[in-house]
């Protein structure tokens, strides 16, 4: 997520997703009642007869909703029109939807920015730029090393075999063991606690069985997935891969369960509780709150938030669609320690 300007006077931030979780966070901040401006399109008609044409418009809604579409990996806002350029193709008052994708900047004005929503944007702003998973697509000839960050993949260095046909049998089994070596090297000192190995052929199997017999321990998470090549377009393949979506799901997931089984280890002892309006009763003794994303426009659960807020209570917003957040629906959506 990109914060590309944030205007106090009037309570607008300026946002660019860069990612689905970016839009998937957007989906969750944006609330009925609130301003969002952004550019879109409208069908204009010169007659009632004519079928018309699209004509490119920026609009500002009265948020009537905000929901994502996960077939066409985009954020669908709906509410109705309050401002727009230019005025003659845009119909004031009426319904309206802007499609966000990742790229696309939007306007969003709130007649409060609580904190803990500030706080969770400026998280995403960091999330960005950390690595999450790290990908190495090796071939024959090279292997290429990369990150999956917020906004995408980060290329860092490629490592060349310097393997040729011309080599006899065991200068090319050393040759390759260097090569094999390096890489392992690398693939140890990358910062994340997951790395995926892909590429085509048998060069990938090779490192593994390499791997496998004892030859250099990594304490990683290694997963094997196949790839075309080893460039850009391999990585590529190896980052939109069903294994790499699990992997960064996984991780998010064990980040809220820690969270969970510290609610319910103080709920044994007496140290937790749950539901807003008893957390909004002991907000005195409340240390930490954990909220289901889908209940944040709950009056009471507001209610409970604004009052931890206001006591800087650390507030952790969950993805009710995830393990954990399933498990928090049996105690109201919201919990605290």
């Amino acid at each position: 997520m990109k914060i590309l300007g944030f205007n106090q006077v009037s309570n607008t931030m300026r946002l660019e997703p860069e990612s689905f979780d970016d839009l998937y966070l957007l989906a969750v901040v944006i609330s009925p009642g609130d301003g969002v401006e952004g550019r879109s399109t409208r069908r204009f008609r010169s007659t009632e007869t004519d079928t018309g044409e699209q004509k490119d418009v920026r609009v500002k809604l009265d948020v009537e909703k905000a929901e994502i579409d996960r077939s066409a990996f985009r954020l669908r806002i709906t509410g109705k029109i309050i401002d727009g350029k230019p005025l003659e193709f845009v119909s004031m008052g009426s319904h309206h939807t802007i499609n966000v994708e990742p790229r696309d900047s939007i306007s969003v004005h709130k007649d409060e920015w609580k904190s803990y929503i500030i706080g969770r944007i400026k998280e995403a702003v960091a999330e960005a730029k950390k690595p999450r998973l790290g990908i190495v697509a090796i071939d024959e000839e090279k292997a290429s090393f990369a990150y999956i960050k917020g906004y995408g993949i980060d290329i860092v260095s490629e490592h060349y075999s310097r393997l040729s046909k011309k080599m006899n049998e065991k200068e090319y089994k050393k040759q390759k063991e260097l090569f094999f070596d390096s890489v392992i090297s690398t693939v140890g000192n990358m910062p994340v606690d997951a790395v995926m190995i892909g590429g085509p052929g048998f060069t990938k199997d090779d490192l593994k069985k390499y791997m496998d017999n004892g030859r250099s321990r990594i304490e990683k998470r290694i997963v094997y997935v196949p790839a075309s090549d080893a460039e850009r377009s391999g990585i590529r393949e190896i980052m939109q891969s069903e294994s790499a979506a699990k992997l960064l799901q996984n991780e998010r997931v064990k980040k809220e369960f820690w969270y969970l089984n510290m609610f319910l280890s103080g709920l044994v002892a007496g140290k937790s509780v749950y539901g807003a309006e008893e957390i909004e009763s002991r907000i005195g003794d409340i240390r930490f709150v954990m909220v289901n994303d889908n209940v944040l426009n709950n009056p009471k659960v507001k209610k409970a938030l604004d009052a931890a807020d206001a006591n800087r209570v650390k507030i952790e917003i969950f993805n009710s669609g995830d393990d954990a957040g399933m498990q928090l629906v049996r105690f109201s959506g919201i919990a605290a320690i």
